[in-house]
């Protein structure tokens, strides 16, 4: 009888057991951890998809997430002025709720969530959650909730795709042109709150552990995952013997 049951074990399907924390990756919830971009065109957009993994069960009645995007030696350009008034690039950036497209994380929402931008500052703004050590960069705060008969309960040991971060490659707003798309930043989800109808929210502070290098960081143009290296890239062979000789 025993031989029976573990035969049984082994035939069932393994599950995707991941220990708790955030991540953010482009394209999908396992994709890459970098985006080259040749800078080249104003038309279609990138896609940065972020998630999560509970460490115990949460009726979850919304997530609140903290974003921070910074240069390796000064803020980033002008292209990521994105979502105020008046900015370079002006609703360049938009949100999305609806991940039930993603097949490599699980929806928490049943396409029932709704949410938005409420924070897109250049400097951090008081009680910040995330370490950000004075550091100078656009911070981005996103609130997402759904109502209470829509209230699912998430499991540990799962990953859950939270939400869809749109960022189109529009050079221009107006006649401003928005320089510095080569520029490598650093794009770090730098904490993540659960919240639930019991008023006890969970919060996370790493990423996933198993998802190869550091699971809540994300870079562009080859910045490292501390943006203390990378360069933009030489787009022209002048520029390249320019720098190597």
């Amino acid at each position: 009888m025993k031989r029976f049951a573990l035969a049984l074990l082994l035939l069932l399907p393994a599950l995707d057991v991941r220990a708790a924390g955030m991540a953010i990756r482009w394209n999908s919830c396992l994709g890459a951890a970098n985006r080259n971009f040749a800078c080249d065109r104003s038309t279609g957009s990138e896609l940065l998809v972020g998630s999560f993994s509970a460490p115990a069960a949460v009726n979850l009645s919304g997530v609140e997430a903290y974003i921070r995007i910074t240069a390796g030696d000064n803020e980033p350009s002008n292209w990521w002025q994105m979502f105020s008034t008046g900015s370079c690039r002006q609703s360049s950036l938009s949100t999305a709720f609806d991940v039930s497209g993603e097949t490599e994380c699980d929806d928490p929402w049943l396409g029932q969530a709704a949410g938005g931008i409420g924070l897109y500052s250049l400097a951090p703004p008081q009680n910040w959650p995330g370490p950000s050590q004075g550091t100078r960069g656009y911070y981005l705060k996103m609130a997402i909730a759904v109502p209470p008969l829509a209230i699912q309960t998430v499991s540990p040991g799962r990953t859950y795709a939270a939400f869809r971060l749109m960022i189109n490659h529009a050079r221009s707003h107006g006649a401003a042109a928005c320089d510095g798309c080569s520029q490598p930043v650093c794009i770090t989800l730098e904490h993540m709150r659960l919240t639930n109808p019991e008023k006890r929210p969970v919060d996370l502070t790493s990423g996933i552990p198993g998802m190869g290098g550091a699971a809540n960081i994300v870079t562009w143009q080859g910045g490292t995952p501390t943006c203390g290296a990378g360069a933009p890239k030489p787009s022209t062979w002048s520029e390249i013997k320019r720098r190597y000789k």
